[in-house]
């Protein structure tokens, strides 16, 4: 079966759904929206605390592994990517930060010019309705509703004042001017629901007939001729599907997705194509590389009855209620995803900027040395840190000529010593908040990593045994203006022609805090570059 669109985007996360939506917007434009998953109907999706219960499912995830990593003892990791419409932005835990400004400074000097922070804020304002100050780094009528932690825990208060106490300053918009300091987090949370770029941008535009979306269609390759990219094969419950695109190919796959793809469709390294028997369609070996994530430790603590979710889930009736609560006013922990609050922190001496976020849980999980996902039957919170910017490095490559079998991901964790240099400083910042009233005061006990975890080496064996991802993989595909760059600062994938790839995967390198504002920002703009060169 053979369809045509003028677009046809592979891959409906969250860059997928503002490209669909963005581009639709032209009623002379057929609009092709292709997604492996299904729709986001199951209600845990929408439900901001949910997305606990979605990673233990692992229903709407692609599953993916790194191989044994050689810095943790040989332990491969858990990599969940969403698999449903709206994509990872449908399962994530909703904490909403741009990262640092001068992030996209160094994208702009790392030669993907055009993309510095002047050059990204009216997209960030132009994506988002913001629910707090007026600013000149907020936008009021955008998409994506975002506002603070409504009612933060008492767990969240006593860490946001214990910051306060050691003389980091009390952050009034961590989106604004400057992102360093201490705050609740800003949330894509509306009325107490996620608020995901499914609803935000793409349901709104479901109605219009010159947008198609199809889900469970698995994308097999990019089809070329002449070395334009013409559509693509994919497989659908009927079988094998080609969807033929009138003006261009738009790859909206994700970190690990999108990279694959290419390579599956013969643009990677010719040599390593050649091995498995893939026609080389464009050179490009840096496909694949430059593989960037945000590596956290958790400390959790035994603490006294404070309102911790351990205690509340513990309780049936105090359970119901919080649902109750929820249904009613739309501000309890329900509407809370991951996490209440950050601190952006120095950590080195001679420091320009933040190297380090902490963000504060208000829940523990059992025995994590033994991989619980379960809550704590006590009361008890938590709070994680990871380096923002981290310099270590990995790669994907394909395991072998078929888009059913998952990628190799080799993800390097704490391969570069600056990283471990970081993440040490960071320990005793860790155990110092601990320390400081008012968080301490509901402290009753360390119970990770302990008490007898002390020395540098002691600290440095518990977080190779316990580090885990923050979730948020990027880089495959970097943007620049170099000829290695896998694509230019259009998108544009260098040596073929009707191509764009459109999501984290471009990132020249990891933004200093969540990446899910910044694969927004991105698609926005791309779309206007789309529809310039259209």
């Amino acid at each position: 079966m053979t369809r045509e669109a003028d677009y046809v985007i592979l891959g409906g996360g969250s860059a997928g759904c503002v490209m669909a939506a963005r581009l639709s917007e032209d009623p002379t434009a057929q609009v092709a929206l292709l997604e492996a998953g299904p729709w986001d109907r199951n209600p845990w999706i929408h439900i901001p605390m949910g997305f606990a219960r979605l990673y233990v499912t692992r229903k709407f995830d692609w599953n993916y592994q790194t191989e044994a990593e050689p810095e943790l003892g040989g332990r491969s990791l858990y990599w969940p990517r969403g698999r449903v419409i709206g994509g990872s932005g449908s399962v994530n835990g909703l904490v909403f930060l741009r990262g640092s400004p001068r992030d996209y400074d160094r994208w702009a000097q790392s030669g993907a010019r055009g993309w510095s922070y002047d050059d990204c804020l009216p997209a960030f304002r132009k994506l988002e309705t913001f629910h707090g100050p007026d600013s000149d780094y907020r936008g009021k009528d955008g998409p994506v509703q975002i506002g603070e932690v409504p009612e933060p825990s008492a767990g969240c208060r006593a860490f946001v004042e214990a910051c306060e106490s050691l003389g980091f300053a009390r952050n009034a918009d961590n989106n604004g001017a400057w992102f360093e300091g201490v705050a609740p987090n800003q949330l894509n949370v509306h009325r107490g629901w996620r608020w995901s770029p499914a609803t935000a941008y793409l349901k709104p535009a479901l109605g219009r007939p010159n947008l198609t979306v199809e889900v469970e269609r698995v994308a097999q390759r990019i089809l070329f001729r002449d070395g334009r990219a013409i559509g693509a094969v994919l497989r659908g419950k009927d079988g094998e599907e080609t969807w033929l695109a009138r003006r261009e190919v738009i790859l909206c796959a994700g970190a690990i997705e999108s990279p694959k793809l290419l390579m599956l469709s013969g643009i990677g390294d010719g040599a390593a194509l050649q091995s498995m028997g893939i026609p080389v369609t464009a050179h490009a070996p840096e496909v694949g590389k430059n593989l960037q994530d945000h590596f956290m430790i958790r400390y959790a603590f035994r603490t006294k009855p404070c309102g911790t979710l351990n205690e509340i889930m513990a309780n049936p009736i105090r359970a119901a209620g919080l649902g109750l609560g929820w249904l009613t006013r739309g501000k309890n922990q329900m509407a809370v995803g991951a996490s209440e609050a950050s601190l952006f922190a120095r950590v080195l001496p001679g420091s320009e900027e933040p190297e380090v976020q902490f963000q504060f849980v208000n829940f523990s999980l059992g025995d994590q040395s033994r991989g619980a996902s379960q809550l704590a039957k006590y009361p008890g919170f938590t709070f994680n840190y990871c380096v923002c910017r981290p310099d270590s490095r990995g790669e994907l490559t394909l395991r072998a000529p078929n888009a059913d079998i998952k990628p190799v991901i080799r993800a390097n964790y704490l391969s570069a010593a600056s990283d471990i240099r970081i993440m040490l400083e960071s320990h005793r910042l860790g155990r110092l908040i601990a320390k400081t009233e008012p968080f301490a005061r509901l402290i009753e006990g360390e119970e990770c990593p302990g008490a007898d975890t002390q020395t540098d080496s002691q600290v440095l064996d518990y977080i190779r045994a316990n580090g885990a991802t923050v979730y948020h993989p990027c880089g495959t595909n970097r943007m620049g203006a170099d000829d290695r760059a896998v694509v230019d600062p259009e998108l544009r994938v260098r040596g073929v022609t009707g191509l764009r790839v459109v999501d984290a995967s471009v990132f020249p390198l990891v933004p200093s805090s969540n990446i899910h504002p910044a694969v927004l920002m991105l698609a926005e703009r791309a779309a206007e570059m789309v529809r310039r060169a259209a």
